[in-house]
């Protein structure tokens, strides 16, 4: 615990550092989080993988890095609106993993378990794709501490009760230590957290969607965290690496938040912040 506590203490400045200084500090932070994402992904695929080589480095790597650099290229230079940003990504990184698909269907010996962690690279470069475009909306700065702040006590409130008051599990081949008493206090202090940092930080949703913004927060944050723990579980592996003393590798510490950003965008996009 003590080493947990040093690590955050030193990564949640960090954090707040890159949100202050706004659009260049989030693209910074995105983009190496996109790297180091890829790595660990690298990593826990097969080493018996038909892509160990060179190939599967580069695209498994540079695959979330380029989808996050890429966001903040194209909103920054007004080529494509931010709205329509994430849907084009969805539209181009869907043709890549399908030219994929076709690149290896006359090889016996290619792996479609591989798929699992090739989708899952996209999905995490598409989420970290919304970082640099949320920093960049008017109140985008506080949405982004929103999103975190609203997962960091969703994701304690889940433990706390799940440890003290769990007795029915939530996922146990994939994550048992998860269990519903704890989602769902999850969930409700997701809903007050979420009234409660649109007052404090006047970001301006009404109060009905701070609301039910919250709530959605802790489902999503649930199950970015589950989804993490499958890939895991493929990998054969606990952690997705060794990068943050005490808590393991980078997608282990933003498994919850990631998909959150793309919640908050497309929140704040509708109701037209």
């Amino acid at each position: 615990m003590r080493i947990r506590i040093i690590s955050a203490s030193v990564g949640i400045p960090l954090v707040l550092l890159a949100i202050s200084i706004g659009f260049p500090g989030v693209v910074v932070l995105a983009t190496f989080a996109g790297v180091i994402a890829g790595i660990e992904i690298h990593l826990m695929m097969s080493s018996e993988s038909h892509f160990s080589g060179s190939v599967r480095i580069v695209s498994i790597v540079m695959g979330p890095t380029l989808l996050a650099a890429m966001s903040s290229w194209i909103a920054r230079s007004d080529r494509i609106s931010s709205e329509q940003l994430p849907v084009t990504l969805v539209i181009i990184f869907t043709l890549g993993l399908l030219l994929r698909g076709v690149s290896t269907l006359r090889r016996k010996s290619a792996q479609t378990s591989d798929w699992v962690f090739w989708i899952f690279a996209a999905y995490v470069g598409l989420a970290l794709a919304h970082a640099p475009l949320l920093v960049g909306m008017d109140s985008g700065r506080e949405l982004i501490v929103m999103a975190i702040v609203t997962t960091f006590l969703v994701d304690t409130t889940a433990m706390l009760v799940g440890v003290y008051a769990g007795r029915s599990r939530l996922a146990p081949t994939i994550s048992p230590k998860k269990s519903w008493e704890g989602a769902i206090a999850g969930v409700v202090a997701g809903i007050l957290t979420g009234m409660a940092i649109d007052a404090a930080l006047g970001i301006s949703f009404t109060t009905f969607t701070a609301a039910m913004l919250g709530g959605l927060l802790a489902v999503t944050a649930v199950l970015g965290d589950l989804y993490e723990s499958w890939i895991k579980r493929k990998a054969g592996v606990k952690d997705s690496g060794k990068l943050i003393p005490g808590h393991g590798g980078m997608l282990d510490r933003l498994d919850s938040v990631v998909p959150c950003l793309m919640v908050v965008y497309w929140t704040a996009v509708w109701s037209g912040l």
